[in-house]
């Protein structure tokens, strides 16, 4: 091989050593490429990622009242109030389940000391919600007489004479849910 030859080759491995060198330096380690994935898949899922980061944002009071709507839904009508008349008449919850009502009871306990901060929070909002502390007056004195009953007369399983009126709870809450959700939709 040829001094011009050898000069070429020696110059051609350098180049490639350096194109080598570059490239894994701009390679991307397994966690990045593990991220892309991650975001790919929930951009295809539909999902902005930016829904998900957290917020330095203070809670909006349309917030923390939509907040308080769930609270009502959940723990005080789906895990309580709806399987009491159920108990009663068949010794199932609403879906049918195997229920204790004295655990049921204790729980819906729990949930009226979350209940006493939420009665705080909403006496305390400005003239502006008005309309939705009434409601929540209403709701909330509901829900203390309901809880007060279940304290003080639990039903029995398949009792058909216990008598458990959730009517006006529900009047109530469904009043409630539209005045969270009109305020969210301003």
């Amino acid at each position: 091989m040829s001094k011009w030859g050898r000069t070429s080759l020696i110059i051609i491995l350098c180049m490639v050593t350096m194109v080598v060198f570059v490239g894994c330096g701009k390679e991307k380690t397994e966690e990045e490429k593990m991220q892309e994935q991650l975001e790919q898949a929930f951009k295809d899922a539909g999902i902005q990622l930016d829904d998900l980061s957290q917020s330095d944002e203070k809670p909006t009071v349309e917030s923390e009242l939509k907040e308080v709507d769930n609270f009502v839904i959940g723990k005080i009508w789906n895990d309580g109030l709806v399987n009491v008349s159920h108990y009663a008449g068949s010794g199932t919850d609403a879906t049918g389940d195997t229920m204790d009502i004295d655990f049921m009871i204790q729980q819906l306990g729990k949930a009226m000391e979350e209940k006493a901060e939420y009665d705080t929070y909403i006496q305390g909002l400005d003239s502006k919600y008005d309309e939705v502390k009434q409601l929540w007056t209403k709701v909330s004195g509901e829900i203390d007489t309901l809880y007060k009953q279940l304290q003080n007369n639990p039903p029995n399983a398949t009792d058909e004479d216990y008598e458990f009126d959730t009517g006006l709870f529900q009047q109530y809450s469904d009043a409630f849910s539209e005045e969270v959700d009109a305020l969210n939709q301003k």
